[in-house]
């Protein structure tokens, strides 16, 4: 299961956005690969931005990340 979510209360065009991610069946290396949420982020579509923090909950441990986008996919690069 993946779940990503982005829009919570008071975040409304403020800058930078807090998001999270759970999955319980992938890796924090698995998550940071390139296009991992790429079909995520379509089907729910999200608008992530470089700007947004997501904190990522995954098999094997906590993380925070940043999006960043290149050719049109997305990274999330630990930060």
């Amino acid at each position: 299961m993946l779940t990503i979510v982005m829009d919570f209360a008071g975040q409304s065009n403020i800058h930078p956005r807090l998001g999270r991610l759970f999955t319980d069946e992938s890796t924090l290396a698995e998550v940071a690969a390139a296009g991992f949420l790429d079909e995520e982020i379509e089907s729910q579509n999200l608008a992530l931005l470089t700007s947004d923090f997501i904190a990522v909950a995954a098999t094997d441990g906590n993380g925070w990340y940043s999006p960043t986008f290149s050719a049109g996919v997305c990274t999330l690069v630990a930060i």
